[in-house]
């Protein structure tokens, strides 16, 4: 009866042993939160209508 519960508690210890490092892998496949985007100001005094002008070749 011993050499079986010895045997039984080695492999238990060895599954929670596999199940540890199989979470530690599968953390590193988990997608990391992106950061945060901003908007960055564009002031609109520094356009000129020329360059509000997509096809300046172009009539009116």
């Amino acid at each position: 009866m011993k050499p079986s519960l010895h045997f039984s508690s080695l492999v238990i210890a060895r599954i929670k042993q596999s199940l540890r490092l199989l979470k530690e892998d599968l953390r590193q496949w988990v997608p990391q939160q992106a950061p945060v985007l901003e908007p960055i100001p564009i002031s609109a005094e520094r356009r000129t209508r020329a360059s509000d002008r997509r096809h300046p070749a172009r009539g009116d």
